[in-house]
């Protein structure tokens, strides 16, 4: 008899087929990170807003600008709330005391990397894009914000984001939605 030193054909093809295999069921699994990564990016982002929501509450509270339905300011700093103007770095617009739907109002509280959204061929030099919505139709009013690469919010219901409405009274707590159509 003689001593057989490699691999029969046969023996490799089944090898492939089996690898082949393999990989058809892996490969779905992996094909969705960048989707998943854009959806839990945005529901982080849906998280920081709540905290940030509740901390900016209490300072508001503590203040003694949780009535007013607008043109109050807390610091996210460490800085006494009294000394907080629409003019300081780090003030946060209120609305009823909770972050009013703006750049000076949610996007400071969560203190994110967020710039309007770029107009025409100009690139995004932050992490976040956002984009401030009037009430329009079926559309409430309120801040898109979106992980730049990501689909755009350009709804209260369509984007790879988060859309903030703000209180729309002393006791109407605000409104988060995190969207993932088109991430």
């Amino acid at each position: 008899m003689r001593k057989q030193n490699g691999f029969t054909l046969i023996e490799l093809v089944v090898v492939i087929v089996i690898l082949g295999i393999l990989a058809a069921t892996a490969a779905p699994k992996f094909m969705d990170l960048q989707k998943d990564a854009r959806i839990s990016a945005a529901n982080g982002l849906a998280g920081a807003i709540k905290s940030s929501i509740s901390m900016t509450y209490s300072k508001a509270i503590l203040a003694g600008k949780d009535k007013a339905a607008s043109g109050s300011y807390v610091c996210n700093s460490g800085a006494a709330t009294a000394e907080c103007t629409s003019s300081s770095a780090d003030a946060v617009e209120l609305a009823y005391g909770r972050p009013a739907a703006t750049a000076k109002g949610i996007i400071n509280a969560v203190d994110i990397d967020a710039e309007a959204k770029p107009s025409g061929t100009t690139a995004s030099t932050k992490e976040w894009n956002y984009s401030i919505f009037a009430a329009s139709g079926e559309n409430p009013a309120g801040i898109g914000i979106w992980q730049v690469g990501s689909a755009e919010v350009t709804s209260a219901s369509v984007g790879c984001g988060v859309y903030y409405e703000a209180s729309a009274s002393a006791t109407a707590a605000p409104k988060v939605t995190v969207l993932t159509t088109g991430c």
